[in-house]
């Protein structure tokens, strides 16, 4: 008997995770669509008929081996609805380490639940601040992998490929933000992302998205989420 064979009579014996593609396959598409009220209706990433008691040594690892796919999957999910894949890898990352802190069985099919859910929103999300406009799209592109650089209003434009006065006028008049202020807000929630889910120390976190000293990291921290990014970190890292 093969291996591959071997394994599909244990899965069907031991019941363990509804995980065969036909099911996992319409939850991948809700969530590469961003269609989160319908995700929630239809997600049932489960325990079936595992045993409630202990599990030996290599059963928690091929559970483990199985979690780790499947965020793998709604990663894929949601970098093929247009979500920024860094910004994807960051949540995946925060799902991992949690998963790696588990201790009861019962814990990992709510962490793959959420973890879609997650995906889902972030999908949502760029859907629903897409202006429609290509200049403008380009140009929150060209920001968004640039966060860690020195750039200008002109270095956007002219990857953009208008003046600067254009895009200034077409970046506003569609997202109601300036660059420079949307530049900042990128930055701002990447910090707060990196706080969740890194061990990276704050000032390296204001020196790496280019804040000029962590004091005015800080103050502009505070002004976007009310707190500093000391007390963002104690309530949202994970």
């Amino acid at each position: 008997m093969s291996e591959i064979l071997r394994q599909k009579l244990i899965d069907s014996e031991e019941n363990w995770l509804n995980t065969t593609f036909w099911d996992i396959h319409p939850l991948f598409l809700l969530v590469k669509s961003g269609e989160t009220e319908l995700l929630k209706e239809q997600l049932h990433i489960r325990m079936e008929k595992f045993p409630s008691g202990r599990i030996t040594k290599d059963e928690r690892k091929q559970l483990e081996y199985l979690t780790v796919s499947l965020v793998n999957t709604f990663m894929i999910a949601a970098i093929q609805g247009g979500v920024y894949p860094p910004h994807v890898n960051a949540a995946a990352d925060q799902a991992l380490r949690r998963l790696a802190r588990i201790q009861g069985i019962a814990e990992i099919p709510v962490l793959v639940n959420e973890t879609a859910l997650e995906m889902c929103a972030l999908v949502r999300q760029e859907k629903e601040e897409n202006t429609g406009n290509s200049h403008v799209e380009k140009a929150k592109q060209f920001i968004s992998t640039h966060l860690t650089q020195e750039i200008t209003a002109s270095d956007v434009a002219e990857a953009v490929g208008i003046s600067p006065y254009h895009l200034s006028r077409l970046f506003h008049a569609n997202t109601g933000k300036t660059m420079k202020e949307y530049l900042s807000d990128e930055r701002i929630e990447t910090a707060c992302r990196l706080l969740a889910a890194s061990e990276r120390s704050i000032p390296e976190i204001a020196s790496l998205l280019r804040f000029c000293d962590q004091s005015y990291f800080t103050a502009v921290f505070r002004r976007k989420t009310g707190m500093t990014p000391a007390r963002w970190r104690s309530l949202n890292h994970k």
